[in-house]
């Protein structure tokens, strides 16, 4: 048997491989549970049974998006500082406990979560855009450590919420997961309670294999809370009591909870309980403790998942927000994460501003909006222009389909005025009539047309992506406004004249969500379209962009497009796509950047971080960390304080969480799951921290006690060595010439195109310089106001142009499909802002490139890492000596990055000239 299977079969002796392999990595599947014979291939994670393979890789797998990753990289840098924090807090306390005269404990130090904050806002740790930290206290009055996500429509506020239980340090225990609505609760629900769902996979990996999903009918007890991560869903209204204290059957004394409480007639446990929680509901008549859910969650004191936490804090009576707040603060949470399109800052701690931009360069979203209206027609002509413009986009994806085998089916969201059954009539534009007419006029055959409204559900749980599916068109009132979205949905037709503005805020998200978030290369494809029956143009795109703010999507309102069938628009702002070309003296010329490439065999390639860097990581010199170098985080009770002899006293004995305090080295191993590929190296490097300890004296309870903190320590401590090793590969590489960063002209290489295309408002107008000439030295021409996205950019680009030993500069506008990128040690790749090239001085030729990030982004992690690859790859580009594409001068390069105008000076003496300011 070889080694690692015997290894992995001495630690888990007596139980099921399905079991072993499920909690170690819950993206494969076991088609075989037995393992009598089998062999490990060490290269691909396979096990094998009489040359059959039991296990096979699951492709749905979902990869999380650079802003995705950024956001829990935030996570876990508040996650740690709170930790840090509530240490020293603790500390502190005990000491004032330890003075023989009686001090007043600072409400500072109690604060810990607010000192946490400051300490990483003060390292730009949280969003640029958060304000001063609101504290909150629960019923016990301790502090409540919460944050938000500022999350757009279709960014993925879900999978960042099972995301972030996955990296939180506790794995057993309660999470409350709240929804505003009866639509998002059942979209939740539906992917929550999938096993075979992404998210519910990632709640696997949170919990160690063991997760109990509840709602909150449903009954548990202690021992289900010690041995699972169990996890209700609720809706708002549930936790809101604003309606009265005796409202909701979550504050009744239902009984249906007696493992949590003691007997009804045990007086000392009743007491010794409300002791340990004197904030405890009670029956006013007795004094006894009410057995209510409500109660049940105080002594558990859940992590709160608040998703479209805007919906609770968006009430324009700001009494009304706060008293929510309270209502929250009231279930004694020990951890409050929100999720919010449009957070309400004055109740919210913004941790992470995720902007609409960020959603477009990931491709999560379809952008630009077309909107189309038809001022004063009859909602007939609207609706056959629509289903014309469907019939192209239904051709566009059939053709792209037979070219990239990925299926898209356009459908179209139609909003009508009516959709009861006994509405129809009285000049009210009904569901029915628009069936009629698609189905009898249009000829759309009629399973292609569904309807969908509270009383009519046509859709049911149709699955929308699946090619079997027929659905086209989906006619609706308010049913789709929220907590509904599908990538195929392209095309929004507002028929609706009565509220058309407000369903147009609500209605723009459903149909902006990218299929399979990914560009098409379609432009067709990667846009979405509004029709709009009797209504301006003007009127309908400031409602779409409305519509863009109320969803999140901040920074995007330039995206929305405006066009008309009436002649009527002479207010409107047109928008054309305008062809950019080279200026004359530069077209035809073949220019090249310099791009990071990779020997392949007697070929080079671009330089690719799976297949060219992280494969040469060697895992099995990876150690485990030193456990003892930290002192482990607190361990929080839960339950009453009393001595185990007199536990019987308090609780049911039959109730008793059975526990067994033995350490799972999978439970270790599964944290490393998403950094190491290689699980046996992770088990091994779990298993050997475990025999440190061990040899150190520490006892199988002691170690279980720890286990939390033990497994933060190991992932960062892996972490790091990963990255370390990364970058040594990547130097290694580039030392020896196995990577290159040079101008080429050979493929593969980066030739700058002679033109491309932007879109163009008729109020956009080209830059110019600060002495109100025209731009002289832009490789493009013209160069408009929107490509820049800071006054940073603006006045860097002014400095470049005014810097006569340049021969051209240009913006890289944005991060799309085809762009100039640099690729560095990690698997995110690094997008410029501006590339220059210089005149020759002295024989050297100067190939420029910066990024400009601005002051308050200087010295964190991502920025430091940017400035050493930029270094890096200048000095080796400077040094290769390879540099002579043609008969001309060398080639150098100075590649950096521009925090302030200050950094601008320091440019010419690189260049070997005088200052700007100086020749002038």
């Amino acid at each position: 048997m070889p080694f690692h299977a015997l290894k992995i079969k001495q630690l888990f002796q007596n139980r099921r491989i399905f079991t072993l392999l499920y909690l170690l990595s819950l993206d494969y599947y076991c088609l075989h549970d037995n393992f009598d014979k089998y062999q490990v291939d060490r290269n691909r994670v396979l096990w094998i049974k009489k040359s059959r393979p039991i296990l096979q890789r699951d492709d749905t797998m979902m990869e999380l998006k650079e802003y995705q990753r950024g956001a829990l990289d935030a996570l876990a840098r508040w996650l740690e500082a709170l930790e840090e924090a509530q240490h020293a807090s603790e500390t502190m306390i005990e000491a004032f406990s330890q003075t023989p005269v009686d001090i007043p404990i600072p409400d500072e130090i109690h604060n810990y979560p607010k000192i946490a904050w400051q300490k990483l806002k003060e390292n730009n740790g949280v969003a640029a855009t958060a304000g001063e930290y609101v504290g909150r206290t629960d019923g016990a009055n301790r502090p409540i450590p919460h944050i938000c996500f500022k999350v757009p429509t279709g960014g993925g506020k879900t999978l960042l919420a099972a995301a972030a239980l996955e990296r939180l340090p506790w794995q057993r225990g309660l999470v409350l997961w709240i929804v505003p609505s009866k639509a998002i609760y059942s979209q939740t629900k539906a992917a929550l309670w999938d096993r075979q769902h992404p998210y519910r996979k990632m709640l696997n990996r949170a919990g160690a294999g063991r997760v109990k999903m509840l709602e909150k009918e449903d009954t548990f007890n202690r021992d289900d809370i010690a041995n699972y991560l169990c996890v209700m869903l609720l809706m708002l209204p549930s936790t809101n009591r604003q309606k009265g204290r005796e409202f909701l059957r979550m504050f009744r004394d239902s009984g249906r909870y007696p493992s949590f409480f003691p007997d009804i007639d045990n007086i000392f446990g009743n007491t010794e309980m409300l002791n340990e929680y004197p904030d405890l509901e009670c029956h006013t008549e007795r004094g006894l403790i009410k057995q209510s859910l409500f109660n049940v969650f105080k002594l558990l004191r859940p992590v709160v998942v608040l998703d479209e936490a805007h919906k609770a804090y968006g009430a324009r009576n700001r009494e009304a927000n706060e008293e929510f707040a309270k209502s929250i603060n009231r279930l004694d949470p020990r951890m409050v994460i929100e999720l919010s399109a449009t957070p309400n800052r004055g109740i919210s701690n913004l941790l992470v501003d995720i902007g609409g931009p960020d959603l477009k360069r990931e491709e999560m979203i379809k952008l630009p909006v077309q909107v189309t209206s038809f001022p004063n027609a009859e909602w007939q002509l609207t609706l056959g222009q629509a289903a014309d413009e469907l019939e192209r986009l239904d051709a566009e994806a059939r053709a792209f389909e037979n070219s990239t085998g990925r299926y898209i089916r356009p459908i179209a969201v139609v909003r009508v005025e009516r959709t009861g059954r006994d509405q129809r009539g009285g000049g009210r534009i009904h569901a029915e009539d628009v069936r009629e007419y698609l189905t009898q006029n249009l000829r759309v055959p009629s399973d292609a047309v569904r309807v969908k409204s509270a009383e009519n559900d046509e859709l049911g749980r149709e699955n929308l992506l699946s090619e079997f599916s027929q659905v086209r068109w989906i006619i609706t009132k308010s049913a789709l406004m929220e907590g509904w979205d599908c990538p195929f949905a392209y095309l929004l037709v507002m028929l609706d004249n009565t509220q058309a503005q407000r369903a147009i805020t609500q209605l723009v998200g459903r149909v902006m969500r990218q299929p399979y978030a990914q560009r098409t290369g379609n432009e067709s494809l990667d846009q979405c379209y509004v029709y709009c029956n009797n209504a301006e143009v003007g009127t309908v795109v400031t409602q779409v962009k409305n519509g863009l703010e109320s969803e999140g999507l901040t920074g995007l309102g330039d995206e929305v497009m405006g066009a008309s069938d009436s002649q009527q628009t002479s207010e409107v702002q047109e928008v054309e796509r305008q062809t950019i070309t080279r200026r004359e003296q530069f077209q035809n010329q073949h220019i090249y950047l310099p791009m990071v490439r990779h020997r392949n065999g007697d070929e080079w390639v671009r330089l690719n971080y799976q297949a060219h860097i992280l494969p040469q990581v060697d895992w099995a010199s990876i150690e485990p960390p030193d456990p003892s170098a930290s002192a482990p985080q607190s361990v929080r009770r839960q339950s009453a304080t009393v001595d185990v002899d007199e536990t019987a006293l308090v609780f049911h004995t039959e109730q008793e969480p059975r526990i067994e305090r033995q350490i799972s080295i999978a439970d270790f191993a599964r944290r490393l799951s998403d950094i190491m590929p290689n699980l046996w190296q992770a088990a091994r490097i779990a298993q050997q921290m475990h025999e440190r300890l061990s040899a150190d004296g520490e006892t199988e309870e002691a170690i279980y006690d720890r286990r939390s903190y033990l497994a933060h320590i190991l992932r960062e401590h892996v972490k790091s060595e990963v990255e370390k090793q990364a970058e040594q590969v990547f130097r290694r590489k580039l030392e020896q010439g196995e990577i290159r960063f040079d101008l080429e002209t050979q493929q593969p290489n980066y030739q700058m195109v002679n033109s491309y295309e932007i879109q163009v408002r008729s109020d956009d107008r080209p830059v110019l310089r600060r002495d109100y000439q025209s731009l002289q030295l832009t490789l493009f021409e013209p160069v408009f106001e929107q490509q820049f996205d800071s006054e940073l950019e603006r006045r860097f680009a002014y400095y470049l142009d005014e810097e006569l030993a340049l021969q051209w500069w240009h913006r890289v506008a944005a991060r799309q499909r085809g762009e100039y990128y640099l690729q560095g040690w990690k698997r995110g790749r690094i997008y410029p802002d501006f590339v220059a090239m210089a005149n020759e001085i002295g024989g050297v030729t100067h190939v420029m490139i910066f990024d400009t990030k601005g002051e308050h982004l200087a010295g964190n992690l991502d920025t430091e890492y940017k400035r050493k690859v930029l270094e890096t790859l200048e000095g080796a580009f400077n040094s290769a000596g390879r540099m002579v594409v043609s008969d001309g001068p060398r080639r150098k390069g100075i590649f950096q990055l521009v925090f302030s105008e200050q950094d601008f000076l320091e440019i010419p003496p690189r260049l070997g000239i005088e200052t700007y300011a100086t020749r002038r």
